[in-house]
């Protein structure tokens, strides 16, 4: 082979290396907490039993709730959750809630889940503080709605209605 055949061959090999790695990276999705973004995952006792992951969900659409049973917000939006969970549950949504109580008592975290009947939905207790670190949260209740691929489409923090839950969730199905 002679020089110019050789030069050709490298060049030829370097342009199809930097495509590769460009369109390598540009089709991996970000794990983030920002819309989206791929929801970072986790694995978290259940207030049912045993533990449960983000992932266990994927392929319905996620509503994920944070909350706390000290917050009062918190608890006026429970009741509207669990109506949306019992009505869209046959729709491919699971309304996933996640207590953030973590300098709280732990009694007090699991009357709240008995009093509303969490356990209906996949209720989670965040007792290191994992999911908290892991989605930065500063203000609860607040909730995430996660498409059926696990990338994040709504994030809002505060109360929610069964209406609003209803439109965000609506666009997703």
């Amino acid at each position: 082979m002679n020089r110019k055949s050789v030069t050709i061959i490298v060049l030829v090999t370097a342009v199809a290396a930097i495509a590769y790695v460009f369109f390598a990276n540009v089709s991996v999705q970000r794990v983030g907490t920002d819309i989206g973004d791929a929801a970072p995952n986790y694995e978290l006792p259940m207030y049912s039993g045993g533990t449960g992951s983000l992932t266990d969900y994927e392929g319905d659409v996620i509503v994920m709730n944070m909350w706390a049973s000290w917050c009062e917000p918190c608890e006026e939006e429970i009741p509207a959750l669990m109506d949306f969970s019992q009505s869209y549950k046959q729709k491919g949504v699971t309304v996933l809630t996640v207590n953030m109580d973590l300098k709280g008592s732990k009694d007090a975290a699991e009357e709240f889940v008995k009093n509303y009947n969490m356990t209906n939905t996949p209720a989670m207790r965040d007792a290191d503080g994992e999911v908290d670190e892991l989605y930065n949260i500063n203000h609860l209740p607040t909730t995430y709605i996660i498409n059926r691929d696990r990338t994040i489409v709504e994030k809002h923090a505060g109360p929610l209605t069964f209406e609003q839950l209803e439109e965000m969730v609506e666009e997703n199905l």
